[in-house]
């Protein structure tokens, strides 16, 4: 046998894809598969989030952590 060259070949996988993406496309246009794409809301405004304008300098002893435990390991005991 010689061996040709062609796209023959190809011609098999492509009406393949096509049919399964003419019968995913069926299923989601008759209603038998939901859309999953439908819930979003896209060119909407999305929720509001109201922002802090107060600042807390982190370096003022007052507004700084302070340890309930003082300098010891509550988890540590000696015995």
């Amino acid at each position: 046998m010689n061996n040709q060259k062609g796209v023959i070949h190809l011609a098999l996988p492509l009406v393949l894809l096509l049919a399964i993406g003419a019968g995913i496309f069926a299923l989601f246009y008759f209603g038998v598969i939901k859309n999953p794409f439908s819930n979003l809301k896209l060119g909407q405004a999305g929720p509001k989030v109201e922002l802090k304008e107060e600042y807390k300098n982190p370096f003022k002893k007052e507004t700084q952590y302070v340890n309930p435990f003082g300098n010891k390991n509550p988890f540590v005991t000696n015995i």
